[in-house]
């Protein structure tokens, strides 16, 4: 987190000795001052430590972790999440990760071989215990490079799991009930709408036809819904997506979805609509997080790196909020 603050250094405009003087001297101050707060963050005393939380899971449990806004080409604090999610991945050996797009800031990435995989995906995320399948989902970012090549990506990496724009897949519990994952495009889903002739008729989107199909012929006691852009959020840059609770928020709110995962906004995030039964996640922290505020939704904000871990056993779905620096920033359950 203190990094952030010091990205830049104002050169101040002075002559002869006295500019290398006072430049050097500004920039030992940055630095010494920039690893102090480390030192004081990198400890985040007010979290309870995630090895010592976590435990051992059950081996019969599903447990995935959620990752968005975490291509940085191995910059800013994403390699730092990645160690983090390395260390809670060989305690409790997720099954698979879902990310929620961004997966390339801030130009996307041209094509399937480029060499953007290896310096943002291959060579960050290498742990072995993070040689699971992945399932990702695009951002407004991918969309500035192909994202037809994250799709193509998958016929390279057997873990890389993009079979088309949006998708979905089930997964069988333990409890031999099945948990739906619905996987938008939802810059494609704006995009789409923004090219309607009658902005009234939502209904004739693909995207959209697709998902009420999705939902209205499943019987999962579980479903997590993931995409990019938020339906709620507290963040100072974003905020709220005017066109998702517009055109997706009354889908989930018909087949009451239990988990709409996002990122987007860059920070943690649990809010809901009291009068329905959708918790709305946004975890867009996987490597560079924003200040947030709270609102009418939100029931707890927080701006650290990190990622999302979820934890499915017994009827009963767990989320953590993990920090980059190996907190527990947040625990929320929730039992059917």
């Amino acid at each position: 987190m203190p990094n952030r603050i010091f990205k830049s250094i104002i050169m101040i405009t002075v002559s002869g000795f006295k500019k290398v003087l006072l430049t050097l001297t500004l920039f030992a101050g940055i630095i010494f001052f920039s690893s102090c707060l480390d030192q004081l963050f990198d400890s985040h005393p007010n979290f309870p430590n995630a090895k010592d939380t976590l435990g051992s899971p059950c081996t019969l449990s599903t447990r995935f972790f959620v990752l968005s806004d975490w291509g940085f080409n191995g910059g800013l604090e994403q390699v730092k999440v990645a160690q983090q999610m390395a260390k809670t991945a060989r305690q409790v050996n997720p099954n698979f990760i879902l990310t929620c797009g961004d997966n390339f800031q801030y130009n996307g990435v041209p094509s399937s071989t480029d060499t953007l995989w290896k310096v943002n995906y291959e060579n960050v995320y290498n742990d072995s215990s993070l040689q699971v399948p992945w399932y990702p989902a695009l951002g407004n970012h991918d969309y500035a490079g192909n994202p037809e090549a994250e799709i193509e990506y998958s016929t390279i990496n057997k873990l890389w799991n993009f079979p088309s724009r949006y998708y979905s897949f089930e997964k069988t519990l333990d409890t031999n009930d099945k948990a739906l994952f619905i996987v938008m495009d939802t810059q494609g889903l704006i995009n789409e709408y923004q090219s309607l002739t009658d902005t009234l008729q939502t209904d004739s989107i693909a995207q959209v036809k697709w998902l009420k199909k999705t939902l209205s012929s499943n019987s999962a006691k579980w479903i997590f819904v993931t995409g990019h852009h938020p339906v709620y959020s507290a963040g100072t840059f974003h905020g709220d997506t005017y066109l998702m609770k517009k055109i997706v928020k009354p889908v989930f709110d018909q087949y009451k979805v239990d988990f709409y995962i996002c990122g987007h906004d860059h920070h943690f995030e649990h809010a809901k609509d009291s009068a329905f039964a959708t918790n709305y996640i946004v975890t867009g922290t996987g490597g560079y997080p924003r200040p947030v505020s709270s609102n009418s939704h939100s029931i707890y904000t927080l701006s650290e790196a990190g990622f999302s871990y979820f934890n499915i056993y017994n009827n009963k779905v767990t989320l953590y909020f993990i920090t980059a620096y190996g907190g527990i920033g947040y625990l929320f359950s929730l039992q059917k």
